[in-house]
């Protein structure tokens, strides 16, 4: 069969082309039609099918470029397959033995993945991409994931002997985006956790006071800065304060510090009071039912969206939120768990320590955070403990050891998935 050339678009005044190969006699997933519609900020790709396929996206940032792959064995384009010119975010795409690899000029994400069957039997599979805008943050965070299961998959797919092409596309080299390009990380370094640190209080407001002087301000700022001494040994991690000196900041500021910075993990420190100074020992806070109430409220102010609610319908769009919301949550309670035995090594725990609040800072709806009181300042042996540069290395390290087990443990879940 002789190969086919296709008009794939025109872009910065070049006409690209692609050549496509078909083998006669080839099996495997069968391609009739790729289109591509949108505007940019939202696009839509669909693919169909005579059969139902086996299929999986990922995001890529490779050689500057970005771009988001649909994989599927051992793919076949058929001879007479309708190939729609690049449109919306979309620039340029390629057909491979097992892929289309799609170009993108901006950092998106899926914000739906749909396998639509054939409504009759002799009918088409659509198989349905639906990509939202998001920060460049956002894309190179799940493209860091997304490469590490790419990598699994190619493996776990590489054959025993020499693999034969299916179809094949030459096209003329890609524009790249310069603004792009100086932001992208390389998808080949190790993965960066982002862990943004918030030392409570500050400026105008001191916080308790101490039984042996001092303000819960300077010591959680204190404490503060030992815990990013501490996460600073380890390359894994990108520590951010929202603060570093004494100065007030609103509590909507410092969530949204840590969403512009793609926290993975938000941690807020203060130091407790209470009336009897007796009472001793450290507690973890996360969002109770009644702040979850707030969520909602405080992301429409406060701009704090969920990328995977833009271009889609508002049914699906909260169907999206409420499971990053509650994924959320449920990362949250897992790191209190791991951080109570830890914390337990450094000092005494409070009854109850791992308590709920509707607490501002905990309201990020897709940033897991945790509230830590380190001690109480109106008891003499805490206050002491917490006043002490050991007492406070001593709490750091033991919130290192808890955050390296969360991790950990995001890691294997990731790999087994």
């Amino acid at each position: 069969m002789l190969p086919r050339t296709w008009i794939l678009g025109l872009r910065g005044g070049l006409l690209l082309v692609a050549l496509v190969l078909v083998l006669p006699g080839s099996g495997g997933a069968q391609v009739e039609s790729i289109g591509i519609a949108g505007d940019g900020q939202y696009t839509r790709i669909t693919i169909t099918s005579p059969q139902q396929l086996e299929s999986d996206v990922v995001l890529t940032a490779e050689e500057e470029q970005l771009g988001l792959e649909w994989l599927s064995p051992a793919l076949n384009v058929r001879a007479d397959a309708y190939l729609a010119a690049p449109a919306g975010g979309v620039v340029a795409y390629t057909l491979l033995e097992d892929r289309i690899r799609f170009e993108i000029d901006r950092p998106m994400m899926v914000a739906r993945l749909l396998e639509v069957p054939a409504p009759q039997p002799e009918g088409p599979w659509r198989y349905v991409i639906d990509l939202s805008e998001v920060s460049l943050v956002r894309f190179t965070r799940q493209s860091q994931l997304d490469s590490r299961r790419l990598a699994r998959l190619s493996r776990a797919a590489e054959p025993e002997g020499p693999a034969a092409t299916t179809a094949q596309i030459a096209t003329s080299p890609s524009l790249k985006p310069a603004a792009l390009s100086a932001g992208i990380a390389d998808v080949t370094t190790p993965r960066k956790y982002v862990i943004v640190v918030d030392p409570g209080h500050g400026g105008r407001d001191p916080g308790a006071l101490s039984v042996i002087g001092g303000q819960e301000k300077d010591i959680v700022l204190k404490a503060a800065k030992a815990l990013a001494t501490e996460l600073s040994k380890n390359a894994q991690y990108e520590v951010h304060l929202t603060r570093d000196d004494d100065r007030y900041i609103e509590h909507e500021d410092r969530v949204t510090l840590a969403r512009n910075w793609g926290a993975d993990l938000f941690i807020s420190l203060h130091a407790d009071a209470a009336g009897a100074a007796s009472v001793q020992g450290a507690s973890v806070y996360t969002i109770s039912t009644r702040g979850e109430s707030r969520i909602d409220g405080a992301a429409d102010k406060y701009g704090w969206e969920i990328p995977i609610e833009t271009g889609t319908s508002e049914t699906v769009s909260g169907i999206l939120q409420d499971l990053v919301r509650r994924e959320t949550k449920s990362n949250s309670a897992i790191f209190a768990e791991l951080l109570l035995p830890e914390l337990a090594r450094a000092g005494p725990l409070v009854r109850n320590s791992h308590r709920q609040g509707n607490l501002f800072v905990l309201l990020a709806p897709d940033v897991p955070a945790v509230l830590i009181e380190i001690g109480f300042l109106t008891n003499r042996q805490d206050a002491r403990r917490l006043s002490s540069g050991g007492g406070r290395r001593r709490a750091a390290a033991a919130i290192k050891r808890a955050i390296d087990a969360y991790f950990d443990q995001q890691e294997l879940r990731l790999a087994s998935n």
